[in-house]
Parts: structure tokens; C-alpha cells; sequence
């Protein structure tokens, strides 16, 4: 491996475990991280807005100057509060999408900064906002219609979602969708991906590829995983063991990525714990 001088992580099923909580031990590890000179960023499909203000829950304000959020549409530099987005999906696919899933058990999302707005106030968007510290807005999603947006999300059972990708596919030059939690499935403009935000951020820092570490589960981490040197959790989608030539030895219910990076990263790096 590399010398590595960046780490990227995703969240749900990664660093957090199933409760939504990082241990202080991964705490630990990451102040670790940040005094041996390398870099830590979060990369997921949450809102960036959102991500910042759980830092403060996770008690990881201080370890984390990058957030590259809605699965890349956004990179948030926290030192400087500058933000960027790009490749947003044009509102006018929102009824595309919904004549795709027609007769579906689903819910529909569109994050507006500290905002879910949704299709229908169920569970399924009390629950969204909860985890994101947001406010719920019910408003059918009509006012998305005429703009652009980060990404259409949608909530479902485990099983109706299992169901529905077993018969269904789509291909559409206008969106892609990807799932990226066993319950959720996202739709965004087909340019934005994890890896296009890492290698923009990358040639901000003057970094090499090879010289960031990335940690995921899902098929929405997968071209994260290829273009840096990737690292599959135990718990991953086995689909991501097909691409990555690293896995962690513990699952995210038992501080994986910690564990991977104080075994392989700070020692082996340095030669002792540091």
C-alpha cells in the first residue's frame, strides 16, 4: 500500500454503526490520524449541511475538514466554508421517475438545505430527518418540478426494495439510480459519482489517487473504492469484494474502519502505534 495521506469514509454501514454512532475508540483513532499528518474526510450520499451538524453528536468536529456529499454532488470544505456542487439533476425527471416506480411502495425526498422535502409525511420522512437533523416540508415535491436538485431520494422497506431490483432495471440518459443503504434508493444526474468528486478534490490538495484511502459498503461506494485505494467493509454488499483488494477484518458494528486504520495505517505507516 501507498503512503497514504488522505482518508475518505462512507457513513451508513461504514463508519457508523447500525444505531447511527461512531465509538470514542474510532474517535481516538481519527485524532490519531490527524496528529500523524493525514487527512480525513467523510464521503456520502447525506446531505454535506447535515453531515456537519452531526459532527458535533459524533464528537468529530475537529478531525474532519472534508465532507464530498450527495453521492458527490457536493464537496464541502469546512475550514474555509466554501462549498461547491455540480451535475445537478434537472427537476423536470422527478415525473419521469415516478411513472418508473408507479405502483410501487416507496416514498420520495429532496433534501433544500436544512430541509427533507417530501412526497407524503410518513414514517419512512420523519425518520430521514431525524438521522439528518432536518425539518419535514410535505409539499409533493411540486415545487422541484421547474428547478434542479441534488438527487431524488426514495425510502422503502428491505424487502420491496429486494423485490423491485430483482425485476427491475433502468437506462436513461438523463439519471441513473443507485441504492445506498438496504433501504434507500437514489436517483441523480448519471455525471455525479463519488470517484469524480474524489479526484476533483484530489487535484485541490495536489494528491494522488493511490495516495488516498477510501472505506465503503454499497454499490453507490463502488467507483469510490476503484479510484483510490479501496477498502471493502466486512458487513459490504459482497458485490464490492469482486472490485477491492482490501477488506477490514471487523464489521462496522465493531469499529472496522478504526481497526483497519490503527493496524495497517498507523503502524504500519510509522512502524508503531501512534
Amino acid at each position: 500500500m501507498k503512503e497514504i495521506k488522505l482518508v475518505l469514509v462512507d457513513l451508513d454501514g461504514t463508519l457508523l454503526d447500525d444505531q447511527k454512532r461512531v465509538s470514542s475508540y474510532t474517535v481516538s483513532v481519527l485524532k490519531r490520524l490527524k496528529n500523524a499528518g493525514i487527512q480525513f474526510g467523510i464521503c456520502t450520499g447525506r446531505p454535506p449541511f447535515a453531515v456537519e451538524r452531526l459532527l458535533k453528536t459524533w464528537n468529530m468536529e475537529k478531525v474532519c475538514p472534508w465532507i464530498i456529499g450527495f453521492n458527490g454532488g457536493m464537496i464541502l470544505d469546512r475550514d474555509s466554508g466554501r462549498y461547491e456542487s455540480f451535475y445537478k439533476m434537472d427537476g423536470k425527471h422527478i415525473k419521469t421517475i415516478f411513472r418508473f416506480l408507479e405502483g410501487q411502495p416507496y416514498n420520495a425526498h429532496v433534501f433544500d438545505r436544512y430541509e427533507v422535502h417530501t412526497l407524503k409525511p410518513n414514517e419512512d420522512a420523519f425518520s430521514i430527518a431525524k438521522r439528518n437533523l432536518f425539518e419535514v416540508v410535505e409539499d409533493g415535491l411540486e415545487p422541484y418540478y421547474t428547478s434542479t436538485i441534488n438527487k431524488l431520494l426514495t425510502s422503502w422497506k428491505k424487502e420491496d426494495l429486494d423485490k423491485f431490483l430483482e425485476t427491475h432495471s433502468l437506462s436513461d440518459p438523463n439519471f441513473y439510480m443507485v441504492r445506498s443503504t438496504p433501504t434507500l434508493l437514489e436517483f441523480l444526474d448519471p455525471r455525479v459519482t463519488k470517484g469524480q468528486a474524489i479526484q476533483r478534490l484530489a487535484k485541490q490538495l495536489n494528491l494522488s489517487l493511490e495516495n488516498i484511502l477510501s472505506f465503503g459498503d454499497e454499490r453507490n461506494d463502488l467507483d469510490m473504492l476503484q479510484t483510490t485505494t479501496g477498502v471493502a467493509m466486512k458487513n459490504s454488499n459482497p458485490l464490492l469484494f469482486e472490485y477491492t483488494n482490501y477488506k477490514t477484518e471487523f464489521s462496522n458494528n465493531e469499529d472496522g474502519v478504526a481497526r483497519f486504520l490503527e493496524q495497517y495505517i498507523l503502524e504500519d505507516t510509522y512502524g508503531k502505534t501512534l
